[in-house]
């Protein structure tokens, strides 16, 4: 909860993008109202209408209660903001990406094929790399997420009957 990776894409390209520290306690009463006013600032600033949100997945995210009540009121406060919201878990983003190992380092690999200009952040300093590994996690999951999306606009939908 200490760390949050932000990337703001239009289509494709992207056009922002972050990792938010917040420092002092990890409790929720105490990140939460910080997360909250960042998304706002990032909602007035750059006007998104989705919301792509990476689930706990891991046995430590999984075990983290406060993790997971800040993911879910993450995903309730997008939709109060009016925005379409997905969520995705770490291991579908790196698989929709990588081929052979799906690692947080061939995630970083494919993001840098795709937008070059990141290669700066995939440093040989163990703290750094973990540092930008957020960058390379928002990137694919905003990426995967725009995707799908452009696939779901771009195949037409079967019509749903109702049944009774």
């Amino acid at each position: 909860m200490q760390y949050l990776g932000i990337a703001v894409l239009e289509g494709e390209d992207i056009i922002w993008y972050s990792v938010r520290t917040f420092p002092g306690r990890n409790t929720l009463p105490d990140i939460r109202p910080q997360v909250q006013q960042y998304l706002t600032g990032i909602l007035q600033k750059y006007r998104p209408t989705v919301l792509a949100v990476e689930e706990p997945f891991y046995a430590q995210s999984i075990l983290s209660d406060n993790l997971k009540k800040l993911t879910n009121g993450i995903k309730t406060w997008g939709k109060w903001k009016g925005l379409t919201v997905r969520s995705y878990t770490p291991p579908t983003v790196k698989a929709f990406f990588c081929r052979d190992q799906k690692t947080k380092q061939s995630l970083a690999e494919a993001m840098i094929e795709q937008y070059p200009f990141l290669t700066r952040y995939l440093t040989n300093l163990p703290w750094r790399r973990r540092y930008w590994f957020h960058v390379f996690d928002a990137v694919g999951l905003g990426l995967m997420c725009a995707r799908k999306l452009s696939r779901e606009k771009a195949s037409p939908r079967n019509a749903l009957l109702p049944v009774r």
